[in-house]
Parts: structure tokens; C-alpha cells; sequence
């Protein structure tokens, strides 16, 4: 009698299985990149989207004004802290009516009463419901100062019109942090920061006045200077000019040629070289000499600086960059078009209100997006023709005296508003 042989169900064997997974593990490392590749595209036109929104609050400012924003504005002449913001608002607070932030603008324009802030944290990132908490608790207490009655008023510790300080962690509305002024690629969020910010004012290419404007102060109060009106009329160069009046009609060089806002990375607290500042060097040092500050980087990360004296330090890390969106001083709010995108931050003290040299800055690889004043938008390499990055600045003084052209080759000339240089220049592809 035959035997019959058992069937036998098709199947996988070890060896075929393993040769499977071995597929699927080529394919994934093979997609991935790819995936990863578009996810960091759709995160900057997002990015680029938020920097044409506020390009374009700019524009309707001057449209509605005649002028640009100035970046370091407000009030002054109170020594008592919390009384005035010491004349140092960015550009951003006056932005905020063209940028659908009109309920925001109008509580820092109103006398806010100090002790109404208890539940700060349940707008942290989220404009839309602050200004609906607002609208709806305006009956409840959550009032300007000039709508209580005069004994609550005497009683209750309140916030000036327009705001105390920009770092005073106390007042609410600096604390917003706006989703059109944060860049989608940038993972900074919170603590230490007092409103984080990826955008920025374009100074142009100088050092001198950049956190001052042609004023001194005297005894809290911001006084115009004639010799200092001189150091900044030949040194701030871009179209924003720290507490000055500027308009489109200043813009020589064109509009489609100059920078008027660009992108900064905020610190994550690991002494980056584009987020953390270095100090150790005087203004005039700095002017004659830019000094990158290369011997204090880690030998194996030239990135990230060593651990140093030199690196800025307050209580709370809050003196680094893009850390409060209404802080005019230039280590939050500008840059200047002096090192390319990505190259390190150098202040002359160890303090935010420093100056120095603050450069673009990006979480996307390679380089920065700029908004021309012409409303293009460039995504600018880090690699761009910058000049002789040790040249001296232009200044008086300087061994490129005013009127000189930019000695920071075209990047340089992009920043500044009516200095002729670009004739010999291509620009950089859209």
C-alpha cells in the first residue's frame, strides 16, 4: 500500500523572513531621511508664512502712519521700577493692531491693575483665548485701573499705560507668547523666556548706538545726545535705526534690496553660539576688530561655547536670545548683517542692554530667512558672501569711515538702507 505524504503548507522559512526584514529595514532607512526631509520643508514655509505676516504688519504701519515702528519706544522718566518701560519696546508691541492682536495692544495701552494677573498660565501661547478671557471678564474685575472707582485705585497696585518694563515677569501681557512670531522649527518654549520671539529688526551693519539710539541716559531718562546723534547717523545703517523715525522714502538703495526682518533662533540653554552671548571686548575693540570669540568653543562642538566668565549670565538664563518679544534691546529683537546666519552673538558687557554683535539666526539647516522691504522672502545660506568678517566697522573713527560701503561684501550691503553698495553685487535667489 502507497504511503501518502503528509501536505505541507507553504510558508516563510527563518532565512526567508530574515531577508524580509532586511527589505523593510533598507526601505525605512531609505524614507526616513525623506520624511524627515519634508516634515523640516513644511516647517519653514510655515516659518516663512508667519515672517510675510509680520513683514506685512510693517507695511500697514507705514501705510497707517508714514513711518516704520521704532524699535526701542515707549516711556521714561520714572526712576521707580514697574512706573514706565524705560523707552525700550520692540517694534512687535506696536505691530500687534495689524496682526490681529488688537485686544492685547489695548491692555498694555490701559492702566492694568497688577494683582489681575493670578491665572497667567492658561493663556501662555494662546492670543486668541486671551483675548476672549478678556472681552469676557472685563465685568468682573479684570479692568483698566481708569474704570474702578478712585478708592480701589489708591488701594491696588497697577501697571502704567503702556507697560512697565518689557522684563518685568509680573505683567501678563509681556508673557504672550504670539504663534506669527514663533518659527514652527524652534522647540524653545517657556521658562526663562518672557514671550519667546523668532523674528527680528534688521540694525544693518553696525555696532555703535544699536542699543541706545542717538540718546544717553541721565538720572532714568532718555535724553537726545548730539554727538551720539552723530555716531548713529554714520554707523546705524539699516532701516530700523533704535529710537528713531524711519520711512520708506529713506530706503535709497531700494526696497527690494535692503533686509527689513529676519529670523532668530531662541536659546534651549546649551551655551549654542548663536543663542548664548559672549562678552570681552569693548565697543571701540569690537568696531576696529570683531571678535568671534573662536578660542572659547568646544574643540569637538564648534557650535557651543566652553564654560567661561565670559559667557552672559543673569538669575535666570532670561539674557539670551529671542527670550521676550517686547524687548527692544538688540540681544532680543535685532540683528545686524555683519557675520552670516549662524555665526555667534559677541556683546561688550555682561548685560542684556549691551551692545554688540547679534547675528540671524535658525533652527533650519543651513542658513536664515529674511523679509526684504520689498515684501520678498530669501532663505539666506550661512555661506553667503560676508566680506572680511574681522574688517573693521563702519564708524567714526573706524578705518571705514561713514559713507563707506559695507565691508561685510553682500550680506553687509543687504542690511543697509542707503549706502550704493549693491551695483556690484548679484542677490541672493528668492
Amino acid at each position: 500500500m502507497r504511503q501518502t505524504q503528509p501536505m505541507r503548507r507553504p510558508g516563510f522559512t527563518v532565512l526567508e523572513m530574515f531577508a524580509v526584514l532586511l527589505v523593510i529595514t533598507v526601505l525605512i532607512s531609505l524614507l526616513l531621511p525623506a520624511v524627515q526631509s519634508s516634515r523640516e520643508a513644511a516647517r519653514r514655509s510655515s516659518c516663512q508664512n508667519n515672517l510675510l505676516q509680520v513683514g506685512m504688519a510693517v507695511h500697514l504701519y507705514h501705510e497707517a502712519f508714514d513711518h516704520y515702528p521704532v524699535q526701542l519706544h515707549g516711556t521714561d522718566g520714572n526712576v521707580t521700577p514697574g512706573k514706565d518701560n524705560d523707552r525700550r519696546l520692540s517694534i512687535f508691541v506696536g505691530l500687534l493692531p495689524f496682526m490681529d492682536g488688537n485686544v492685547l495692544f489695548e491692555s498694555i495701552q490701559s492702566e492694568l491693575v497688577e494683582n489681575d494677573f493670578d491665572e497667567m498660565d492658561m493663556w501662555m501661547g494662546d492670543p486668541a483665548a486671551y483675548n476672549a478671557e478678556m472681552r469676557v471678564d472685563e465685568s468682573e474685575g479684570y479692568e483698566s485701573v481708569a474704570e474702578s472707582d478712585s478708592e480701589t485705585k489708591t488701594q491696588r497696585k497697577y501697571f502704567p499705560a503702556g507697560g512697565p518694563e518689557p522684563f518685568t515677569q509680573t505683567y501678563q501681557p509681556w508673557m504672550i507668547e504670539t504663534s506669527p512670531l514663533r518659527c514652527p522649527s524652534d522647540p524653545g518654549i517657556g521658562a526663562p523666556g518672557l514671550g519667546r520671539i523668532n523674528y527680528a529688526a534688521c540694525l544693518g551693519d553696525g555696532i555703535v548706538g544699536c542699543n541706545t539710539g542717538p540718546f544717553v541716559d541721565r538720572a532714568g531718562t532718555w535724553v537726545f545726545d548730539s554727538n551720539m546723534q552723530r555716531q548713529c547717523e554714520a554707523s546705524m545703517r539699516g532701516i530700523f535705526v533704535p529710537r528713531v523715525v524711519t520711512r520708506k522714502s529713506d530706503v535709497t538703495d531700494g526696497l527690494s534690496h535692503t533686509i527689513l526682518l529676519g529670523e532668530i533662533a531662541t536659546d534651549l540653554g546649551d551655551q549654542n553660539r548663536f543663542t548664548t552671548p559672549w562678552f570681552g571686548a569693548s565697543e571701540a575693540e569690537l568696531c576696529e576688530n570683531p571678535v568671534r570669540g573662536d578660542s572659547n568653543t568646544e574643540p569637538e562642538r564648534p557650535m557651543y561655547w566652553i564654560d567661561s566668565p565670559k559667557l552672559l549670565t543673569n538669575t535666570d538664563s532670561s539674557w539670551n536670545r529671542g527670550m521676550s518679544w517686547a524687548d527692544g534691546m538688540p540681544l532680543h529683537t535685532s540683528f545686524q548683517t555683519i557675520w552670516p546666519p549662524n555665526s555667534p552673538i559677541v556683546v561688550t558687557a555682561n548685560s542684556d542692554t549691551a551692545s554688540g554683535i547679534f547675528s540671524a539666526s535658525s533652527r533650519h539647516l543651513g542658513g536664515a530667512s529674511v523679509y526684504f522691504a520689498d515684501g520678498a522672502i530669501r532663505f539666506i545660506s550661512d555661506s553667503i558672501n560676508a566680506g572680511d568678517a574681522t574688517g573693521s566697522i563702519v564708524c567714526i573713527g573706524s578705518s571705514n569711515p561713514p559713507g563707506s560701503e559695507s565691508p561685510f561684501g553682500v550680506w553687509g550691503a543687504l542690511g543697509t538702507r542707503s549706502s550704493n553698495e549693491l551695483k556690484s553685487f548679484s542677490l541672493p535667489d528668492r
